[in-house]
């Protein structure tokens, strides 16, 4: 009589609740671009027989139960079917945009890291399902290309114009290809770096024990930052607010900034973004403080040829010193839209390599 294999294990993975679905496998440490994590076992089944067992998933789920599909191609003749109590990487969640993706290795199937994912960081990959049947597998990662669906993709177009048909139906109105491909529906925030906001999500609070808390303060990106933040399911366990200051009055009252030394760069300076980002941090009572400031378009005026902006990264540290981190951004030949775009995603990667436990800030 054969013994059932233990489970596996990764020194990559911890097993976890997950706020996707069930349980769910989070990163143990940082785990570098490429790292094979863990591999993805089960039973080796012929093709006739995957086509069996997807059947009676199918009848289950019809009666209520779940509907989950642990089924892999391996090769031309056979599959796997990781439903098995010993495959701990059937406890991967599906995203629609991923950390990780499926590698065939070693005459096996491997989960692999897409990117450099952050100590703490709910693993996941694409589970790449034809649009076919859309409705038996909706989604819940929260990724702004999203559809709502698990759906590999470059099928989730399909599933889009079949969601705009159907709404047109239900009002009674003509749908027709043409119409839609000029009004696809799609997050507009479908562009936004999804797997910084998750990293600096881990960093920020993937220790329940120790959350390290966060306030922004903007100038240039006017909001754009708070608003990637509040994109993140969570992010009030660490992220306490913001604040958006345009006017030399708002930042000197609301966040405390030298009122002679903003007059004297029209509040555009490396020394400036600073100060913003300690009194953001101060004001919310944040151990992180983040900060822009500088010129989205050219300004004859002040003579100012090229956009560029200012950012800063404040850390409380201990007996009352801070932790500083700065950088200049430059938007030669961008609209205004694109370099206050530019500027948020460059700080919230910035900010990421800041919080990490590793990182070195420079003192001040």
């Amino acid at each position: 009589m054969s013994r059932t294999p233990a489970p596996t294990t990764s020194p990559w993975a911890r097993r976890a609740d997950s706020a996707v679905h069930g349980y769910g496998l989070y990163a143990s440490k940082d785990i570098p671009k490429g790292t094979r994590i863990i591999e993805y076992v089960g039973d080796r089944i012929t093709k006739s027989e995957s086509d069996r067992r997807d059947e009676v998933r199918r009848a289950r789920q019809e009666e209520g139960d779940d509907g989950c599909v642990y089924l892999f191609t391996l090769n031309k003749r056979y599959d796997i079917d990781g439903d098995v109590s010993w495959n701990t990487a059937r406890l991967i969640n599906h995203s629609c945009d991923p950390n990780c993706e499926t590698e065939y290795a070693k005459g096996g199937i491997w989960i692999s890291a897409l990117r450099d994912i952050a100590k703490g960081e709910e693993l996941n990959y694409d589970y790449g399902f034809d649009w076919d049947n859309f409705d038996e597998h909706p989604c819940r990662c929260g990724a702004p290309t999203c559809c709502g669906f698990i759906v590999s993709k470059d099928q989730r177009w399909r599933v889009r114009r079949e969601i705009a048909r159907r709404k047109a139906e239900k009002k009674g109105r003509e749908f027709t290809t043409k119409k839609w491909k000029f009004r696809p529906e799609q997050n507009p925030m479908a562009k936004v770096r999804w797997g910084d906001l998750m990293q600096l999500k881990a960093r920020l609070a993937g220790d329940p024990k120790h959350i390290r808390t966060l306030a922004v303060a903007e100038s240039l990106t006017s909001g754009q930052i708070q608003a990637r933040i509040g994109l993140i399911s969570g992010a009030s366990t660490f992220f306490h607010g913001g604040i958006t200051a345009y006017s030399i009055d708002a930042k000197v009252n609301q966040l405390g900034v030298d009122r002679a030394a903003a007059e004297a760069c029209n509040a555009v300076s490396e020394e400036i973004a600073i100060q913003m980002a300690k009194g953001v941090a101060q004001a919310m009572e944040a151990d992180v403080g983040v900060a822009t400031t500088g010129y989205a378009e050219p300004d004859e005026a002040g003579g100012v040829k090229r956009p560029f902006a200012h950012w800063a990264i404040t850390l409380k540290g201990a007996r009352g010193r801070w932790q500083v981190t700065t950088g200049l951004v430059k938007g030669r030949n961008l609209s205004r839209v694109a370099m206050e775009a530019r500027v948020a995603d460059k700080v919230i990667a910035a900010l990421v390599k800041a919080v990490h436990p590793a990182g070195r800030e420079s003192q001040a």
